[in-house]
């Protein structure tokens, strides 16, 4: 029987717990301490039978682990997990891997040079949708994507705000909470952002931040689309609502991605491949066939990815590198907005 390996969680907070429960349910992984200054998370963990501890410092001092998850506020990723790196102990950190680029850089750089993993929390890349989504456009099934649309329409109300301030201040507005999610899958579906062209319109509840956006994304390939996202908006389509991955969410059968191809069409999540029978042309009949997938909790797969790149059996599917390439379209698009003009991504 292998040996299981040894987690710790730094922050135990609503994603924090959510960790705690996946890595339980592990058959690989055994969670050994958590670690988080709130009062409550002594108790917590004392429920669980596992060490508590105050501080990371505190963890990694008295614990044999392997590796750490680290779901703190975003302003403490970075010295959070350089004190891994310091240990060399693994991290997996929440998204976005820091609160801008130059951060996130730093780390990513200290994971490659002390040749530590440090992996990102962008747990929809292990989602069986996303993995078939990939594999059908790879394969060549509707020819060369060409163009791509994707939403993310959602309506928080107003005591999502009222519990807590920090979501009404600048930087807190979808583009960089629920946009980083899109992000990080249309890179992995379609490749490398060259620019972006963005277009933001301020709060109508008065918060500092925007409520309504819409970019203009360009990759190397030269694939060109759309992305649309606003937080004020009653819709059915957004990946919370369509992908059945969280059941906090309720469900639609709605999709909320649409690539673009020369020789078809495919919708995310419901896996819709549209194509012409015979000839292509807009006089054609067009038809649709469902790819079925078997669908797995992509926390789960994340938890257990995690688990093989420790013990050296993969690679780490999303690196820091590719948290920092996140940010950096993050950032661009919002400089885009503020400039009025395309902004080019490097």
């Amino acid at each position: 029987m292998k040996k299981l390996v040894n987690l710790g969680v730094l922050g135990v907070g609503l994603i924090g717990k959510r960790h705690v429960e996946f890595i339980l349910k592990s058959k690989i992984a055994n969670l050994v301490a958590i670690a988080d200054p709130d009062s409550s998370a002594k108790s917590y963990a004392s429920k669980l039978g596992v060490n508590y501890f105050n501080s990371l410092d505190q963890m990694l001092a008295s614990s044999t682990l392997d590796g750490v998850v680290i779901a703190t506020p975003n302003n403490l990723h970075v010295s959070n997990g350089l004190e891994c790196i310091k240990h060399g102990i693994p991290s997996l950190i929440e998204k976005p891997l820091a609160s801008t680029a130059k951060d996130a850089e730093i780390i990513a750089q200290a994971s490659e040079h002390s040749n530590v993993p440090v992996l990102v929390g962008h747990h929809r890349r292990y989602n069986p949708i996303i993995i078939a989504a990939k594999k059908i456009i790879n394969s060549g099934t509707i020819g060369n994507v060409r163009s791509f649309h994707a939403n993310c329409w959602l309506y928080k109300p107003d005591e999502y705000f009222d519990g807590s301030i920090w979501r009404t201040k600048k930087g807190a507005g979808p583009v960089s909470v629920n946009l980083v999610h899109d992000i990080d899958l249309l890179r992995y579906l379609c490749g490398e952002v060259v620019s972006v062209q963005a277009q933001t319109v301020k709060s109508k509840r008065g918060h500092e931040n925007e409520d309504v956006a819409a970019v203009l994304v360009r990759f190397e390939n030269d694939i060109v689309g759309t992305i649309s996202v606003s937080d004020t908006i009653v819709s059915p389509w957004s990946w919370e609502l369509t992908a059945k991955e969280n059941p906090a969410y309720p469900r639609t059968t709605e999709s909320c991605y649409f690539f673009g191809g020369e020789h078809g069409s495919l919708s995310v999540p419901d896996l819709n491949i549209w194509k012409n029978k015979d000839k292509r042309g807009w006089w054609e009949p067009i038809s649709s066939e469902k790819h079925s997938i078997i669908g797995t909790d992509p926390l789960m797969n994340q938890i257990d990815h995690f688990v093989s790149v420790i013990n050296g059996s993969n690679k780490p599917l999303v690196t820091a590198n590719e948290g920092l390439r996140n940010l950096k379209v993050l950032e661009g698009i919002y400089k885009s907005a503020e400039m009025n003009q395309t902004f080019k991504i490097t």
